[in-house]
Protein backbone atom coordinates (compact mmCIF):
# COMPACT_ATOMS: atom_id res chain seq x y z
CA UNK A 1 0.00 0.00 0.00
CA UNK A 2 1.55 3.31 -1.03
CA UNK A 3 1.17 6.56 0.87
CA UNK A 4 -0.16 9.54 -1.09
CA UNK A 5 0.56 12.00 1.73
CA UNK A 6 -0.12 12.61 5.40
CA UNK A 7 -3.29 14.06 6.98
CA UNK A 8 -4.00 15.69 10.33
CA UNK A 9 -7.42 16.82 11.55
CA UNK A 10 -8.10 20.56 11.55
CA UNK A 11 -11.36 20.30 13.48
CA UNK A 12 -12.32 18.47 16.65
CA UNK A 13 -12.59 14.91 15.44
CA UNK A 14 -14.19 12.04 17.29
CA UNK A 15 -12.00 9.62 15.35
CA UNK A 16 -8.55 11.10 14.64
CA UNK A 17 -6.21 12.03 17.47
CA UNK A 18 -5.52 15.77 17.50
CA UNK A 19 -1.97 16.58 16.43
CA UNK A 20 -1.32 13.14 14.94
CA UNK A 21 -0.50 12.65 11.26
CA UNK A 22 -2.03 9.66 9.43
CA UNK A 23 -0.99 8.20 6.06
CA UNK A 24 -3.34 9.06 3.19
CA UNK A 25 -3.85 5.94 1.11
CA UNK A 26 -6.56 7.16 -1.26
CA UNK A 27 -8.30 10.30 -2.49
CA UNK A 28 -11.91 9.83 -3.53
CA UNK A 29 -13.86 11.71 -6.15
CA UNK A 30 -16.39 12.96 -3.61
CA UNK A 31 -14.05 15.25 -1.66
CA UNK A 32 -12.76 12.73 0.87
CA UNK A 33 -9.40 11.19 1.69
CA UNK A 34 -8.95 7.71 3.08
CA UNK A 35 -6.44 7.48 5.90
CA UNK A 36 -4.89 4.45 7.54
CA UNK A 37 -5.48 4.46 11.31
CA UNK A 38 -4.08 1.39 13.04
CA UNK A 39 -5.52 -1.45 10.95
CA UNK A 40 -8.53 0.52 9.70
CA UNK A 41 -9.25 2.60 6.61
CA UNK A 42 -11.21 5.77 7.44
CA UNK A 43 -12.83 8.14 4.95
CA UNK A 44 -12.56 11.75 6.14
CA UNK A 45 -13.83 14.91 4.45
CA UNK A 46 -10.92 16.71 2.75
CA UNK A 47 -12.14 19.93 4.39
CA UNK A 48 -11.63 18.50 7.88
CA UNK A 49 -7.94 17.63 7.42
CA UNK A 50 -4.69 19.29 6.46
CA UNK A 51 -2.74 17.17 3.97
CA UNK A 52 1.00 17.34 3.33
CA UNK A 53 3.25 15.37 1.00
CA UNK A 54 6.09 14.53 3.38
CA UNK A 55 5.85 12.38 6.53
CA UNK A 56 5.94 14.21 9.86
CA UNK A 57 9.37 14.70 11.42
CA UNK A 58 8.52 16.96 14.37
CA UNK A 59 6.41 16.69 17.49
CA UNK A 60 3.01 18.40 17.12
CA UNK A 61 1.81 20.60 19.98
CA UNK A 62 -1.82 20.23 21.07
CA UNK A 63 -3.59 22.65 23.39
CA UNK A 64 -6.50 21.02 25.18
CA UNK A 65 -9.74 22.96 24.88
CA UNK A 66 -13.07 22.73 26.62
CA UNK A 67 -13.84 21.88 30.20
CA UNK A 68 -11.48 19.44 31.87
CA UNK A 69 -12.91 16.84 34.21
CA UNK A 70 -11.74 17.35 37.80
CA UNK A 71 -9.24 14.85 39.14
CA UNK A 72 -10.10 13.58 42.59
CA UNK A 73 -6.65 12.04 43.02
CA UNK A 74 -4.99 15.47 42.99
CA UNK A 75 -3.06 14.68 39.80
CA UNK A 76 -2.50 17.79 37.70
CA UNK A 77 -3.74 17.53 34.10
CA UNK A 78 -1.57 19.34 31.55
CA UNK A 79 -3.32 21.76 29.22
CA UNK A 80 -0.71 21.21 26.51
CA UNK A 81 0.87 18.01 25.25
CA UNK A 82 2.96 16.84 22.30
CA UNK A 83 2.25 14.06 19.77
CA UNK A 84 5.13 11.87 18.53
CA UNK A 85 5.65 12.15 14.76
CA UNK A 86 6.64 8.48 14.54
CA UNK A 87 4.07 6.54 16.60
CA UNK A 88 1.43 9.16 17.66
CA UNK A 89 2.04 8.66 21.39
CA UNK A 90 1.09 11.63 23.60
CA UNK A 91 3.67 13.20 25.89
CA UNK A 92 3.24 15.86 28.53
CA UNK A 93 6.18 18.21 29.06
CA UNK A 94 7.35 21.22 31.02
CA UNK A 95 8.67 24.46 29.60
CA UNK A 96 9.29 24.88 25.88
CA UNK A 97 11.60 22.02 24.85
CA UNK A 98 13.31 22.05 21.48
CA UNK A 99 13.55 18.23 21.29
CA UNK A 100 11.55 15.39 22.89
CA UNK A 101 12.08 11.64 23.17
CA UNK A 102 9.11 9.28 22.93
CA UNK A 103 8.59 6.83 25.77
CA UNK A 104 6.89 4.34 23.43
CA UNK A 105 9.12 4.20 20.32
CA UNK A 106 12.23 5.79 21.90
CA UNK A 107 12.78 8.06 18.89
CA UNK A 108 13.89 11.66 19.33
CA UNK A 109 12.62 14.53 17.20
CA UNK A 110 12.44 18.34 17.31
CA UNK A 111 9.27 20.06 18.49
CA UNK A 112 7.20 22.08 16.00
CA UNK A 113 6.37 25.33 17.81
CA UNK A 114 5.24 27.07 14.61
CA UNK A 115 1.61 26.03 15.07
CA UNK A 116 -0.61 24.29 17.59
CA UNK A 117 -3.67 22.12 17.22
Amino acid sequence: MSTMGWARCTTNSDVLRRGAWYPVIEETGDGHVVVQMDQQRLSISRGDVRVRAEPPDRWSIVVRTGVMRPTWSGVKVANTYAVCPHCRERKEFDGKPEVLECVRCRKTAPVDWSETC
